[in-house]
């Protein structure tokens, strides 16, 4: 009983040492001090194992650092006024956060960013004009930059519409250089132009008739045709029926020069302005409008069925004897009147379509004042422009033809200048 009270008295020593300083150095001693007596102690009860100090409970399990989705430079900064909707990462932190880049508005999550309104579309159903440029239209333009718009103006409802030139300088003539050039397109001069106006168009049948019905007076039948060859005289043509179809809206032809006189002098009194032909220094300026190439748009030809209607494919088809450019510009004889794109000043047709009628006297070489006396005989009269049967050479600014002033042929008409206060 004594070595039982004992042992107990060294076994609960020994469980509170293990408390205080560890338990497993105290566990091997008291092993030690129980294998000799362990006969002594077979029928003694076992002992429980003493009872360790508790183990601090668990707490909630760490959570996983959250993966961050993989952003382009564009995601990391939101657009300012942009909602953006987080998502919490899945169990498997997988990104499953919606990519944005090349995302369409559809494909975005509920709810959706907001899109701004878009503003109401200005886009018509018709191209738009280039750039007279553009109607769709002529694959050149103009080498010459339109000025602002010049004034414009007509004086009666019947008047034809007038185009007022601003002054300046140019040099009229053609260099020796220039193909298809004439000797009477020489020596070159430099003017000095005061301002005028000048017909944006040519006068039309319209306009012609309205003459003819106000003042009775009447041009005659018979006209000169170009043939390719030479002149050919039509007795039955006039200027209602030239030998081709036309409307009141293409230019008047089967005139004279003293039939256009005779024209200017009635607008004249019936304006109290004066009304007259163009000298060809002015009829030039104005075709020029600024530019000293040979034609107002290029210095060669190539491109003219853009710009002008001049003899062409589509003429060689109704003349095949004619000598022509092998473009078509879609007309084989007159065209309507501003039917192909102005020059930088607003004037339509100062190539091709008819000859015109200036009010000079023809001389083999320009003078050097356009504003000295005419000869005492005036033996032909100039013409100037081309016309839709002739070839583009002669539709260049300097060209210079001529015709008696009684002549009247199925390619020849005019425009009006007229003097400015």
């Amino acid at each position: 009983m004594r070595l039982l009270t004992l042992l107990r008295s060294l076994a609960f020593t020994l469980i509170a040492m293990c408390v205080l300083s560890g338990c497993q150095q105290i566990l091997n001693r008291l092993a030690d001090s129980l294998t000799g007596s362990s006969n002594q102690t077979a029928s003694a009860p076992a002992q429980p194992a003493p009872a360790l100090s508790p183990a601090p409970e668990p707490g909630p399990p760490s959570e996983p650092a959250p993966v961050l989705p993989t952003t382009s430079p564009a995601q990391t900064a939101p657009q300012a006024g942009t909602q953006v909707q987080a998502s919490p990462p899945t169990p498997a932190a997988v990104n499953t956060a919606p990519k944005t880049v090349a995302q369409t508005p559809a494909a975005k999550p509920s709810p959706p960013v907001q899109e701004p309104a878009k503003a109401p579309s200005t886009r018509t159903s018709e191209s738009p004009q280039m750039a007279k440029p553009a109607p769709a239209a002529p694959s050149e333009v103009a080498a010459v930059a339109p000025q602002k718009a010049l004034r414009s103006f007509r004086d009666c409802a019947d008047c034809p519409l007038m185009i007022q030139l601003p002054a300046g300088t140019f040099v009229m003539g053609s260099p020796a250089t220039e193909k298809g050039r004439d000797a009477d397109e020489s020596p070159m001069v430099k003017l000095s132009m005061t301002t005028f106006a000048i017909g944006q168009t040519e006068i039309t049948r319209g306009q012609w008739r309205a003459f003819e019905a106000e003042t009775g007076h009447r041009a005659a039948a018979g006209c000169l045709n170009w043939e390719g060859d030479g002149y050919n005289k039509l007795p039955n043509a006039d200027w209602q029926n030239p030998g081709y179809p036309q409307t009141d809206q293409h230019p008047v032809v089967c005139v004279s020069w003293l039939d256009a006189q005779a024209y200017a002098e009635w607008l004249s009194r019936k304006t109290g302005q004066r009304y007259r032909l163009p000298k060809e220094s002015e009829w030039e300026y104005a075709a020029r409008s600024g530019s000293p190439s040979a034609y107002a748009w290029k210095e060669e030809p190539q491109g003219i069925c853009a710009q002008a209607n001049a003899a062409d494919a589509s003429l060689v088809q109704q003349r095949p004897r004619l000598p022509a450019q092998s473009c078509k510009d879609g007309f084989a004889f007159t065209a309507p009147v501003g039917s192909f794109a102005p020059n930088a000043w607003g004037v339509y047709d100062m190539h091709g379509n008819v000859m015109e009628w200036v009010g000079d006297c023809w001389q083999a070489q320009l003078p050097q004042n356009p504003d000295q006396a005419a000869p005492l005989n005036c033996r032909s009269r100039s013409m100037r422009g081309g016309g839709w049967d002739l070839p583009a050479t002669f539709a260049r600014s300097a060209y210079r033809g001529k015709a008696s002033e009684g002549n009247r042929g199925t390619a020849t008409g005019f425009r009006l200048a007229r003097e400015m206060p």
